[in-house]
């Protein structure tokens, strides 16, 4: 392999391409420890970052298609780009919703248990490919978990001296492992739920700040500073809609029927006009980037949701929001992002080469560039 090196794109062109690795990988420090450290902090995880415990959603329905083979399409003429297991599910939703409004005949009928058959097999296989034991007896979960234990240690290492806002972080990932490293770390989190037998989604838990009023006698009570909004806004592996609290409701039951698992967009018949808890969640994402002096770092994602692209396109409109994004800029995906952007002044894009090709924006990366010694540097 060639040398390694970092690509720095902002305002279309590459700010670090004549400068020797250290150098490039110095910018970098600079300007990601210098976007931790804004008090409106914002960060997007994808799947990427749940590499190798969890697949890339594109290699799950890879995996999916090779096991199944033709017999998952053979009665429904799915025309879409076959790279997408939840734009896939979408189109089968929608099918379903469809022929559900029809007086069916032979056919349609037909058509329509192809669709609901198709439907099952793809959201179980997605579920099952998820992790369900954090333990770390597993050395895909241990690695994965230990990256995200590393980089909630570094991203608090550099906000532990002022009284910031809580670290808003958003995630496409069903799995746990943002939950089981903040607690693991005595991290306090809000994921949107209340309660401690019955965990229900109330999106006003979000607006809560949690203080540490140890010391009664203090004038003014110290807030916690290792706290974070969880935003999963894809759903997860542990939600399910109870009829019987006519909620949403957080449960660690294993034996739950994956029809019952809320995984955006196969959302639960019930719910699927109001667009709870997803219409909360993305509403936050859009009200949190909007707000002054804004920051968004991407990690491990791909930009293959257009809602969560629109969202954040809308928000480069805006001078004091910034925009960091560690990716591929070849991926198709991000190629268009950057180039729909390439002009603005407050978007940053970084990735390279350095233990492989292109693994510049891998999650192990990003977080070795959060080094003391390279900012001092």
């Amino acid at each position: 392999m060639n040398e390694p090196f970092l690509y720095y794109l902002r305002e279309g062109r590459n700010e670090v391409e004549n400068e020797e690795f250290s150098v490039q990988k110095k910018y970098v420090n600079k300007l990601l420890i210098k976007s931790l450290q804004n008090n409106n902090l914002n960060i997007l995880i994808g799947s990427g970052c749940s590499l190798p415990a969890v697949n890339l959603m594109g290699d799950t329905f890879n995996a999916l298609k090779t096991q199944e083979g033709n017999a998952l399409f053979t009665a429904i003429e799915y025309g879409g780009e076959n790279k997408d297991i939840e734009g896939y599910l979408n189109w089968l939703n929608m099918g379903i919703n469809f022929y559900e409004k029809l007086e069916l005949n032979d056919t349609n009928l037909g058509f329509k248990n192809g669709l609901e058959r198709s439907f099952n097999i793809t959201k179980q296989y997605l579920i099952e490919s998820i992790v369900d034991d954090y333990s770390g007896s597993d050395g895909k979960v241990a690695i994965t978990k230990s990256l995200y234990h590393s980089f909630y240690n570094a991203l608090f290492s550099f906000r532990e001296l002022k009284d910031f806002s809580p670290v808003n972080v958003y995630t496409t990932n069903y799995d746990l492992f943002n939950e089981v490293a903040m607690e693991d770390l005595d991290i306090y989190y809000t994921n949107g739920f209340t309660g401690s037998v019955i965990r229900k989604f109330d999106p006003t838990t979000f607006q809560l700040r949690l203080v540490d009023d140890e010391n009664r006698y203090k004038e003014k009570w110290s807030i916690l500073r290792r706290y974070i909004k969880l935003y999963k806004i894809h759903g997860s592996i542990d939600w399910v809609y109870s009829s019987e609290y006519d909620s949403v409701i957080q449960t660690n039951n294993k034996d739950i029927d994956a029809k019952d698992i809320l995984i955006y967009p196969t959302i639960d018949k019930h719910i699927e006009t109001q667009q709870t808890p997803y219409s909360e969640l993305f509403r936050a994402l859009s009200v949190n980037l909007q707000k002054p002096n804004s920051t968004l770092i991407v990690l491990g994602y791909g930009f293959p949701d257009q809602h969560i692209n629109h969202l954040i396109s809308q928000s480069l409109s805006n001078e004091d929001f910034n925009l960091v994004v560690f990716g591929n800029k070849d991926e198709s995906n991000a190629a268009a992002f950057i180039e729909r952007h390439k002009h603005k002044t407050n978007f940053h894009f970084i990735g390279g080469s350095i233990h492989g090709v292109n693994d510049g924006h891998y999650f192990s990366n990003v977080i070795s560039y959060l080094t003391r010694s390279e900012m001092n540097q």
